[in-house]
């Protein structure tokens, strides 16, 4: 997923068996899954993650400690598979009051950072790409390299990635401790201006009559890129009204929130077959 495409389907077909068995413990039980890929993700590649999915599987669960194996039997009865930003703009946009369709673009600030464009009800593709250039791993992996030089020790980007999510200064290297405050503000300032600069390019390439309502801002980094993205939104006059910008509620888990809220419509609605 880090260089924004989705290849490995049969990989993510054995990741989601190892976890429904943890989730959903009854047996021969009717499940719909909701499944955020990457927006860069090919309409043909996410059909036959839909297809290859759907259907009855048989799962066996062996616990190496006492070598204990179960049988799980679910039947994938319906399959969402949409770009993840969209699940954050189904949640906001079925929050407001008027059923009508909300024109806004999604900002998801996480490991891959993702621009996400809904227009007179539909998803543009020409004006949502992945930023495999400015994203959360990419702000690791400029630090990682930055600590490199300085230790002479080879560091792994994803050794340090808690850390930084969790905003915090100091990484420990072969038991000393190394202040990455101030090169991480630098890289946050550059990765930022990236997004935005992005951000610019795509509200070019919409129709001369649209009018974005709102800017959605989610993702698990968030509280690292927002503050300053928020300011160069401003400072390129993006916007003329600070509540077109709206904060999604939980923003690590505001996809996965919409993705379960699109499941849950389906199984009100009775609209399994579509």
């Amino acid at each position: 997923m880090e260089q924004g495409s989705l290849s490995k389907i049969n990989d993510i077909f054995l990741l989601i068996k190892a976890i429904l068995p943890l989730i959903s413990k009854e047996d021969e039980q009717d499940i719909i899954l909701g499944i955020g890929v990457p927006v860069s993700t090919s309409i043909e590649n996410m059909r036959e993650l839909s297809s290859k999915l759907k259907g009855d599987i048989e799962i066996k669960v062996k616990n190496d400690a006492t070598n204990e194996t179960i049988v799980v039997r679910k039947k994938i009865v319906k399959v969402l598979v949409m770009p993840e930003s969209y699940g954050t703009y189904y949640s906001v946009a079925s929050s407001f009051k008027d059923d009508i369709a909300v024109d806004a673009v999604v900002i998801s600030l996480d490991l891959l950072t993702e621009i996400l464009t809904i227009y007179n009800g539909q998803l543009l593709r020409m004006a949502s790409r992945n930023l495999t250039g400015a994203s959360l791993f990419v702000l690791s992996t400029k630090i990682s390299l930055g600590l490199q030089q300085q230790t002479g020790t080879i560091i792994n980007p994803k050794s340090i990635l808690k850390n930084i999510m969790i905003n915090k200064n100091q990484i420990t290297i072969s038991g000393k401790m190394y202040d990455i405050k101030k090169i991480k503000e630098h890289y946050v300032q550059q990765i930022s201006k990236e997004i935005v600069d992005n951000l610019i390019e795509i509200l070019g390439l919409l129709p001369l009559e649209a009018k974005i309502e709102y800017f959605i801002i989610t993702g698990e980094a968030f509280s690292l890129f927002w503050n300053e993205i928020q300011m160069l939104i401003l400072e390129n006059n993006l916007i003329d009204d600070l509540d077109r910008i709206i904060v999604a509620e939980s923003p690590s888990f505001s996809n996965a929130i919409g993705f379960e809220s699109m499941a849950n419509m389906k199984i009100k609605s009775g609209d399994l077959l579509k």
